[in-house]
């Protein structure tokens, strides 16, 4: 499955690229106030309870946070620093991401205190992670879940390594990012598989970004 994350021309040529790894997110540190809040709970009993699930996850649960293509001009603004950063475009397993959902109202939910954990199942664990309030649905968000194992010990951050769980193939430049796509050639010199180059711009006839067809596309291969 190919995913896409976007993020500042910065922190692409100055830490994943040249570290060949993404920095996983944690749970507290994401743009939105409602994560892991999508169930509606009545009562102090259940808020305690899903407090010290929230508590847990934040200690031992991570995340990468992609979409599934990089057309939307409003992804680009949000997440690629006005479209001056960069998309990167990832071929991950099948198996891994999960697809997130898009309610307009937070999942109701009665728990049964006399089991533990109010009786709690993983059903309802997977849809408090994958749920998400209808206004962010423009994300069209996967996610990539990783446990919190190894921490660095100059940052104190969690990563996942590029490799076959994570294939970098694509950079896609910002319309707006003043870097020659060429220059982003020096900064794959430990690849795996070939990495395509691009350039977008803004489209003619739709609301989308698209390839600058003026700009060859540049094709970066591993050394063999």
């Amino acid at each position: 499955m190919r995913l896409y994350y976007m993020t500042s021309l910065e922190t692409a040529v100055t830490h994943i690229l040249p570290e060949r790894r993404m920095r996983i997110a944690q749970f507290q540190g994401l743009n939105d106030p409602f994560e892991l809040m999508s169930v509606r709970l009545d009562g102090q009993e259940g808020r305690k309870i899903f407090k010290a699930l929230l508590d847990h996850w934040n200690k031992t649960l991570g995340v990468i946070c992609m979409a599934k293509d990089w057309k939307s001009p409003l992804m680009w603004t949000h997440y690629a620093k006005n479209h001056t950063g960069v998309c990167l475009g990832f071929e991950v397993p099948d198996d891994k991401p999960i697809q997130m959902k898009y309610e307009a109202e937070r999942i109701k939910l009665i728990l049964d205190l006399q089991k533990p954990i109010g009786g709690i199942d993983r059903e309802l664990l997977l849809k408090v992670l994958t749920t998400k309030f209808t206004q962010w649905a423009y994300e069209q968000e996967w996610r990539l879940l990783s446990k919190l194992e190894e921490r660095d010990p100059d940052n104190g951050f969690f990563y996942i390594p590029f490799g076959p769980a994570l294939s970098l193939r694509e950079i896609i430049v910002g319309t707006r990012c003043k870097k020659p796509i060429g220059s982003f050639k020096k900064l794959l010199t430990h690849i795996e598989e070939p990495v395509t180059i691009i350039k977008a711009r803004a489209a003619f006839e739709s609301f989308s970004m698209v390839k600058q067809k003026r700009i060859p596309t540049i094709t970066v291969r591993p050394k063999r």
